[in-house]
């Protein structure tokens, strides 16, 4: 029986694991996708405040032009919040990878306290889970901003 039982534990920490990392795979994705929008929105509104200053005032109309699109870029920017969602992906990602090695760690615990240690994992990871809905610049993210947990 403690062979099956053994058994059973390993093919619930590889089905853990695999959960975790399918869990985190997005998160890279996304990571990389709201830093360009944060960071080259950030570049395009520069510029475009820097063109609106330098412009010689025979192109005033082109300057207008340009201090408009760096306006729109910054409240387009503050609105949709890619900053603080860059980072919040870059946190998930970091607690489902450190979710990971804990599930690694288990193979070398003794094998009585695996059982109970793959438990807490599985606590760990709904944890986690629940901090998906908080995601910055999404009206579930404002009303569970107050949620750390």
């Amino acid at each position: 029986m403690a062979a099956a039982d053994e058994g059973g534990l390993v093919q619930a920490a590889d089905n853990l694991r695999a959960t975790v990392q399918g869990a985190a795979r997005p998160h890279a994705r996304a990571a990389r996708i709201d830093s360009v929008w944060h960071n080259a929105g950030t570049g395009l509104a520069l510029a475009a405040t820097t063109a609106a200053t330098i412009l010689p005032s025979n192109f005033s109309t082109w300057a207008r032009v340009a201090s408009g699109v760096a306006t729109f870029l910054i409240a387009l920017l503050r609105a949709l919040d890619f900053g603080s969602r860059w980072r919040w992906h870059l946190n998930m990602r970091a607690r489902y990878t450190s979710l990971v090695d804990r599930v690694d760690r288990v193979a070398v615990l003794p094998p009585d306290q695996r059982s109970e240690a793959l438990a807490q994992l599985y606590d760990e990871l709904a944890r986690i889970r629940a901090q998906e809905r908080a995601i910055p610049g999404s009206a579930s993210g404002v009303a569970a901003s107050g949620n750390t947990g």
